[in-house]
């Protein structure tokens, strides 16, 4: 799929890929975004892109060196993915997570607006920490998910919040003039005797969810099941039921969202536990687990897929001892 910015045609693709071929890596809302971009930087501008979910707009704006925010580890390769398609050098110091301090500022953020409302704040406070004094947010988001909540959260961090009009069913929401905010990112809850957090951006923040409550009411550890994956972790809940279990288990906790591995590691980092952030199980040996738990992901955003959890099952055959 080619999109011509700047002079340039790029190759661009979903990744993993979809058999939905209908569903392209961009939608109005990163047209307008790009659109909007280009008629204000200039050479020397700095920008960072949040939530690009393919690359899309970092790839279109190599030219800037922008720096992204990057919490999904497919959101990772399906951008190494796109640039390495178009021949275009990186470095990895442009991939930022969105718990990251960063020393440098920025005169733009590019935002492109997550289905949870919790992370795009997550993302607005990151970028309003680094953004210059007279710089500019662009937020996009497509007008069936608008939701009041949306500015809300933006007048927290800027006086001027104002909409474009709509195009192709998507608008942007363009903010200036910083105020002085800071936000705590984490959500505490609680479930059966424990008390968790988990950052802002992670499934279910205001308390375990049903079906995860539902799987740990069924579960039962054998004595023998030691080495035990706890797949898609989230806040690492169902991997904290089961060392209660089984406290001499070694847990592996893995999860394609930066944001949950990070949050895993506040509630069990007491344990005897492996971290990893990936959305596949490359990094585990064949026939080396016991057991495997998980609440799969069905929901990415704003779309249903159940091909990635299918393939996170069939590779979990081959881990099973």
């Amino acid at each position: 799929m080619n999109h011509h910015f700047l002079d340039n045609t790029y190759s661009i693709n979903r990744y993993p890929s979809n058999s939905n071929n209908k569903l392209k890596p961009w939608n109005a809302g990163d047209e307008l975004t790009l659109d909007y971009i280009v008629q204000s930087v200039n050479q020397t501008s700095k920008i960072i892109i949040a939530n690009d979910d393919f690359g899309f707009l970092a790839t279109c704006l190599n030219d800037y060196t922008p720096i992204s925010v990057i919490n999904n580890k497919t959101q990772e390769y399906a951008l190494k993915a796109n640039l390495q398609a178009n021949h275009i050098v990186w470095d990895n110091e442009q991939l930022v997570t969105p718990l990251e301090s960063l020393s440098e500022t920025f005169d733009y953020g590019l935002i492109k607006i997550p289905k949870s409302v919790d992370l795009f704040e997550l993302y607005l406070a990151q970028i309003h920490q680094n953004l210059s004094e007279n710089g500019e947010v662009i937020c996009s988001f497509m007008t069936k998910y608008f939701t009041p909540q949306l500015l809300k959260v933006a007048n927290k961090y800027f006086e001027k919040v104002e909409q474009s009009k709509a195009y192709k069913k998507a608008r942007l929401i363009l903010l200036k003039k910083k105020k002085s905010f800071m936000l705590k990112p984490i959500h505490n809850l609680s479930y059966k005797s424990f008390n968790l957090q988990q950052y802002y951006g992670v499934f279910s923040a205001s308390n375990v969810d049903y079906a995860t409550q539902f799987l740990i009411d069924q579960m039962v550890i054998q004595p023998h099941e030691s080495e035990i994956l706890d797949l898609a972790s989230g806040n690492g809940v169902l991997g904290l039921m089961a060392i209660q279990q089984q406290p001499n288990a070694h847990l592996t906790l893995i999860d394609d969202s930066y944001l949950a591995v990070a949050s895993s590691k506040l509630n069990l980092n007491n344990h005897n536990c492996t971290y990893i952030h990936d959305n596949s199980l490359e990094s585990i040996n064949e026939n080396t687990l016991d057991l495997v738990i998980s609440n799969p992901p069905f929901h990415f955003g704003y779309e249903i897929n159940i091909s990635v959890p299918l393939g996170m099952f069939s590779q979990v055959a081959k881990c099973l001892k």
